[in-house]
């Protein structure tokens, strides 16, 4: 995906403005914002990464699992941050 990025075209630009509309959280907005700037103005990795404030490789994963899996890549589980399990209270209290 050397050059300018090029996202399929799983939804409308009107769908995806309302998917990052809908969405809660930072992580699924910035997500989607990256579709939307790559929709919008196809233009270097870089250039979006600049814009967005992310890692150039994190643009191009997240326009390669758009492309790859679809809309769906972009919701549920994976925007939620990783390495910390749910606890019971008990369990909280033990570890400290």
């Amino acid at each position: 995906m050397n050059g300018q990025a090029r996202v399929a075209h799983h939804l409308s630009l009107d769908e995806v403005r309302m998917r990052m509309s809908m969405r809660g959280g930072a992580l699924a907005l910035q997500k989607w914002l990256v579709i939307y700037n790559a929709m919008v103005d196809p233009r270097p990795l870089a250039q979006i990464a600049v814009h967005t404030g992310l890692a150039e490789g994190t643009v191009r994963r997240i326009i390669a699992e758009y492309n790859a899996a679809g809309p769906g890549s972009l919701e549920g589980e994976h925007d939620r941050p990783r390495g910390r399990g749910k606890r019971e209270a008990g369990q909280r209290a033990a570890a400290l």
